[in-house]
């Protein structure tokens, strides 16, 4: 009896410590003077959630940015944005619909003269969470 009763807590505190499994961002900042590309590579399964953010510190801001995700050798445009010239931050989030590839990118097309700040990256939860 006692064999089965630590089997069964043993059990409860496994799946216990599966459910708490945390969340992993993983994200990048710097800042740009004109277009740029930020890749990531190596990604894992479990993609929650991509997001982008631009903030002009000077300047004007024009242009797109896009979000893409390579398959062997070709980029494959995911989701895109236009970026305007405002003050405030701009963000573009993509919930993804598939997360099979291993490499992707934001591509800031930025056509004229700002200064900004970037962040971007991904949350993923492990697999088995």
């Amino acid at each position: 009896m006692k064999k089965v009763l630590l089997i069964i807590l043993v059990a409860a505190f496994g799946l216990a410590a599966n459910a708490q499994k945390p969340f992993t961002v993983t994200a990048a900042s710097k800042t740009i003077s004109a277009a740029d590309t930020v890749t990531m590579t190596g990604v894992e399964s479990g993609i929650v959630m991509f997001e982008y953010n631009y903030t002009e510190t000077s300047g004007t801001t024009a242009g797109k940015l896009y979000l893409e995700g390579k398959f062997l050798s070709s980029w494959v445009k995911l989701d895109s944005a236009t970026l305007s010239d405002v003050s405030t931050i701009q963000t573009m989030r993509t919930i993804p619909t598939q997360t099979s590839y291993k490499s992707y990118r934001f591509i800031n097309t930025n056509t004229s003269s700002s200064t900004g700040t970037v962040l971007a990256g991904y949350l993923r939860r492990p697999v088995g969470s």
